[in-house]
């Protein structure tokens, strides 16, 4: 974890922070293997697409697919706290990871994705609702632990 200048950078299937990082984690009695599986599965209106998205191998895959997908019509509405919805799972449900987060301390985090715009930083004038999700996720946590 790099911390130079109270910012930690984060992209790709190997960084705990990304959405393509493997950490299994349970929804409503389906499991997961990733963030982006179960917020791909979740644009989908048509139940087989929604398995098809879930039970691909590689994150990759079920961000291909979901590119494919005929969206739900509030998609742009409900993404948000759908990706919310699954970080909470995921974060919570493997205290490994949960610690990785609290250890970034008060690290301003960014999704350096430069396609990105809206998720990421983009070009670099992106609003990097990514990182600004896990710094609250991060300090929902630490105010429970404060409890």
């Amino acid at each position: 974890m790099d911390k130079k200048k109270n910012v930690i950078q984060f992209l790709g299937k190997n960084h705990p922070l990304s959405n393509f990082y493997e950490a299994h984690f349970d929804i409503d009695g389906i499991v997961y293997p990733t963030v982006e599986h179960y917020y791909q599965s979740e644009k989908c209106i048509n139940i087989q697409d929604k398995i098809k998205i879930t039970i691909t191998k590689e994150a990759k895959d079920a961000k291909r697919l979901g590119r494919k997908v005929k969206c739900r019509k509030d998609w742009n509405l409900v993404k948000k706290r759908v990706m919310w919805k699954a970080l909470n799972a995921k974060f919570s449900q493997n205290i490994g990871l949960k610690e990785y987060l609290l250890n970034t301390g008060d690290c301003y985090l960014i999704e350096k994705n430069k396609y990105d715009e809206y998720w990421g930083i983009g070009g670099g004038g992106g609003k990097n609702i990514m990182g600004r999700l896990l710094i609250l996720l991060r300090r929902k946590y630490k105010n429970e632990c404060k409890l």
